[in-house]
């Protein structure tokens, strides 16, 4: 009489099939949130630019501080730190009235919002080289929305 059941060879194939079914699945659900997160970044983005308009509107120039009552809402979870423990960055030239916002997104790439219009930018504007984005040479960031040596880490304005 012959014993029925599966081979060691046969079960390890499985297994295998599994093990790469599982890491395909890992790598695009790590894809589709890195996408995620950029896309919140960036409408985060498009809401701040159209506040900032409305702002101007009503004040004739960008504001340089901001309050938890403008609105200014963020995805915080979609964002990531900087190499220094930062993610949003503002910086304002009232010479030229021209702004930029600088934020990192948890996925590691970088975007600015200057003057309203949304893009991508190299990993390396922080700090000065943000407000080097809008012509100003030598001059931190006029406001962050996020530092991680401060408790609380987000700031007040960020609702």
């Amino acid at each position: 009489m012959r014993q029925r059941g599966f081979t060691i060879v046969e079960l390890l194939i499985v297994i295998v099939v599994i093990g790469i079914l599982a890491a395909i699945t890992i790598v695009v659900y790590n894809g589709i949130q890195k996408r995620g997160n950029d896309a919140a970044v960036q409408a985060d983005l498009n809401s701040f630019g159209k506040i900032m308009e409305i702002q101007k509107a009503d004040l004739g120039t960008y504001p340089t501080t901001f309050a938890s009552s403008m609105g200014l809402k963020f995805s915080k979870d979609a964002y990531g730190e900087d190499s220094q423990g930062r993610n949003v960055r503002y910086c304002y030239d009232s010479s030229n009235d021209r702004y930029v916002l600088v934020v990192n997104s948890k996925s590691g790439n970088f975007f600015k919002l200057i003057n309203g219009v949304v893009s991508s930018t190299p990993n390396t504007s922080w700090g000065f080289a943000a407000c080097a984005l809008i012509g100003l040479s030598s001059t931190n960031p006029i406001r962050n929305g996020y530092d991680r040596d401060l408790v609380p880490q987000w700031a007040a304005w960020t609702n």
